[in-house]
């Protein structure tokens, strides 16, 4: 019977085998990508095909031999074409692909998107995770509606809250007077009027919604109170309810005289809220605690509307003449 040093022994070398093993099937595995002899599969990229193996797609991604799926005759081999949206990202889908017998990918900004998205649409959670902080970095005033629409296309709630999170007001001022913005989409701005996540003055929301609807005042009349309601108006102080948001409640060629009315209404509730002495620079979701803390004592905006419906509309006196356009970001 061996003694219990050479049943270690050969343990040992059993390991070192294995370890060796591995190491010479991930170099061959490496080797395959410029081997067309043995690939089984091609991916359809438009007009382009990039030749690859099922095994090792398996070994990335699920989703990729689960899609649109079909078997050439001519060639034997098994088809995948991807969705319509990556026809244009040739050179992306290649290097993605590369990836999966290398284990490596060289991002930038230009191509981060892509392969982002790639990720997150086939599930390949190595690229996705390795991707997440670079995209990160690149939010700003360029970027932020680009990377802000891919969240939501791609359905991704991490990068919709990073880009939330670096909402602030320098951000504002600087997406306020861009195309980018003013033609952003209605349940984009909606989303971000509505999020906790944002570092920004509840002046300066307010400010940048009414922006978008000023915009295009005809075609988003029917959108100013879902948007306005957001607005947490009893954590503007006096002051620039008085200058600013009363003023432009008053003079906007953006809202008809009923969502007129009750806007004065919502505001009118806001400055009885306002009179409790929320501290300037109270943030939203500090806001957002103390309101589900005392929801039986103060109602919300529209819990005022539905259960006053005779209220009047508080007075400030005689307005200023109102310029609707904000350029004091």
């Amino acid at each position: 019977m061996p003694s219990n040093s050479a049943s270690t022994d050969k343990n040992k070398t059993l390991l070192k085998s294995s370890d060796e093993w591995q190491k010479n099937l991930v170099a061959r595995l490496s080797s395959l990508q410029v081997d067309d002899t043995t690939s089984d599969v091609d991916i359809i990229v438009g007009a382009h095909k990039i030749a690859t193996h099922k095994t090792v797609l398996l070994l990335n991604s699920d989703l990729l031999t689960a899609g649109e799926i079909s078997h050439n005759s001519r060639s034997q081999k098994m088809e995948i074409e991807l969705l319509p949206e990556f026809s244009e990202m040739f050179e992306i889908v290649k290097a993605v692909v590369e990836s999966f017998y290398t284990g490596k990918i060289s991002v930038t900004h230009k191509n981060a998107k892509g392969v982002y998205k790639f990720g997150i649409c086939y599930s390949v959670e190595w690229l996705t995770e390795q991707t997440f902080p670079i995209l990160k970095e690149m939010i700003n005033p360029q970027n932020f509606a680009e990377l802000f629409d891919l969240a939501q296309n791609v359905g991704c709630k991490s990068l919709t809250t990073a880009c939330l999170q670096k909402f602030d007001e320098k951000l504002a001022a600087a997406m306020a007077p861009t195309p980018e913005w003013l033609e952003q989409d209605y349940y984009r701005v909606k989303l971000i009027s509505l999020s906790n996540d944002v570092q920004i003055p509840e002046i300066k929301m307010f400010e940048i919604v009414c922006t978008w609807l000023d915009h295009k005042p005809l075609e988003r009349s029917s959108l100013s109170l879902s948007l306005l309601s957001n607005i947490h108006f009893e954590l503007i102080d006096h002051t620039n309810l008085v200058n600013q948001v009363f003023r432009w409640i008053n003079g906007s060629k953006s809202i008809d005289d009923t969502v007129r009315l009750s806007l004065f209404k919502i505001v009118s509730s806001a400055t009885q809220k306002n009179k409790l002495g929320y501290p300037a620079g109270f943030s939203r979701s500090k806001f957002s605690t103390k309101e589900s803390e005392s929801a039986t004592s103060s109602p919300s905006p529209m819990q005022f509307l539905n259960s006053n419906p005779m209220s009047t509309p508080f007075s400030f006196g005689k307005p200023k003449p109102f310029n609707s356009s904000f350029t004091q970001f």
